[in-house]
């Protein structure tokens, strides 16, 4: 049985630019086939069973060929998958998409193609450099640099005529034969050219100058591959358009929680910033518990929702129900815990935000009786810092998915809201084993800063307010003082 390919463009680098059908065919796709430039974020759209195979190709290094690649997708759809082929850009540009695309008609393979957004569009966007302007530009002409031998030398003498913008693509390895082609052919010296590397991406670097000195420059500023080169008057818009560059965030990467409303993410993308997002550990995993008969406990503290929600199965499968429960003192330590435990009907003795708290902690040091704590294994060692009393382990949390799309090394700043957020991080922390101690990190909070604290990390950083736009407003702070002292 045949299966599906979907040949997808991602778009120039930023991970919003890609379409949201190209979005929807990453979320069904059963095989991940993707290239060097695509965003790692995009990874993460993708179920956690999705199998991933990166056949990325970087200049002048060995690679897997164009011929294994299309081995790899038809033998992919003919095990009846869903393959997503996802490629930089758009797949129909300069990407060898049509190739892919013949080839899958050659084996009787259904496919379909999901335009993205060329970089010779976008990334001219980003650099503040209008494609094309009344009166100045009615034309663009996007061409490949990337000239291999003779047989694909570009028609010299045709495009040294043509008006209106003119980009090349993959042409840094031959920038000085383009300009001299075109000077040599009476293109004026004078002409405004920028060179745009990594463009959309988060180390998005550019610089602008004359057909005649943009060599000199770009040796200067070392710039290097991926990279554009744009010919043409527009570029003198430059500094009066370059919105993006001069976002207080430009060119900072910051690792927040993956939450289903994403107001901090959106903020800070807005802001400029590269996020990169860690998933909630949504795997738990029962322990088995064996509990102390309920008549003989006089207080219960539940630290976490799924804590209560395990704690209510192991009532049901003893053959009790919360009558049972009717002689004990229960506490509830969070939001959500107080909320999923009060939802079952149950009247809480007390009710804090963290058992971390001082007058919680001086509170329960004085109470009589036997009491037991039911929690995760990741607060277990928080939990037993503070509070004297026997801790059952209801349940074991893990990442659905371990594979992160991100490293220790690619991220400039943590943003950590709340202490769930917190734990989470230290989980994640654990699972990648690389080094985030030294990492600074933006926090809201005590409760936060106390379990940071307790795992070692100590390079944070409160906001001002408890609100997400304070956080936000922090981060910018912290990158602006970085910027002031270098």
């Amino acid at each position: 049985m045949s299966g599906f390919v979907s040949l997808v463009g991602a778009g120039p680098g930023d991970e919003e630019l890609i379409s949201l059908k190209g979005a929807r065919r990453l979320e069904e796709a059963d095989v991940l086939i993707y290239d060097r430039l695509v965003n790692p974020m995009l990874l993460s759209y993708t179920k956690a069973n999705c199998e991933k195979i990166y056949v990325g190709k970087i200049p002048n290094q060995p690679c897997v060929s164009q011929e294994k690649i299309e081995e790899v997708l038809v033998a992919k759809a003919k095990e009846g998958k869903k393959v997503v082929r996802l490629k930089s850009g758009d797949p129909y540009i300069f990407g060898r998409g049509g190739e892919e695309a013949q080839t899958l008609i050659q084996e009787g393979i259904p496919f379909e193609v999901v335009p993205g957004i060329t970089s010779a569009i976008a990334g001219l966007a980003y650099a503040g450099i209008p494609m094309t302007f009344r009166n100045i530009a009615t034309s663009f002409h996007v061409f490949t640099g990337h000239l291999q031998d003779a047989s694909e030398a570009l028609n010299w003498d045709a495009i040294s005529h043509l008006k209106g913008t003119l980009v090349f693509l993959m042409g840094m390895k031959n920038l000085q034969t383009i300009c001299e082609e075109l000077m040599v052919r009476g293109y004026d010296k004078e002409t405004p050219v920028a060179i745009i590397e990594w463009a959309t991406h988060p180390q998005q670097r550019s610089i602008d100058g004359k057909l005649e000195t943009i060599v000199e420059l770009a040796e200067k500023h070392q710039m290097k591959a991926p990279s554009l080169i744009v010919i043409g008057d527009v570029v003198a818009f430059r500094k009066e358009l370059n919105y993006h560059e001069k976002l207080p965030l430009f060119g900072r990467t910051i690792l927040v929680q993956e939450t289903p409303n994403a107001k901090l993410p959106k903020l800070l993308k807005d802001a400029g910033a590269t996020v990169y997002a860690f998933q909630s550990p949504s795997k738990l995993l029962a322990k088995e518990l064996s509990l102390p008969e309920l008549s003989s406990i006089d207080g219960l503290l539940i630290t976490d929702p799924s804590s209560w929600k395990f704690f209510v199965a192991y009532l049901q499968q003893e053959d009790l129900d919360i009558r049972s429960l009717s002689h004990l003192k229960i506490v509830a330590s969070g939001h959500h815990t107080i909320k999923t435990i009060k939802e079952a009907g149950i009247r809480l003795y007390d009710q804090i935000n963290d058992v971390a708290e001082e007058n919680f902690v001086k509170r329960m040091s004085e109470q009589e009786g036997n009491w037991i704590i039911l929690t995760s294994d990741i607060k277990e060692k928080a939990v037993a810092e503070v509070l004297n009393f026997p801790i059952y382990t209801t349940h074991t949390v893990a990442f659905e998915n371990e594979s992160f799309s991100y490293h220790a090394e690619d991220i400039q700043l943590v943003c950590l809201p709340n202490s769930a957020a917190a734990y989470h991080f230290v989980l994640m922390a654990e699972k990648t084993q690389e080094n985030w101690k030294e990492k600074p990190i933006i926090i809201m909070g005590d409760n936060t800063r106390s379990v940071l604290e307790k795992a070692g990390y100590h390079h944070l950083i409160e906001s001002e307010e408890k609100t997400l736009k304070s956080v936000c407003k922090a981060c910018q702070t912290f990158f602006r003082r970085e910027s002031e002292n270098e």
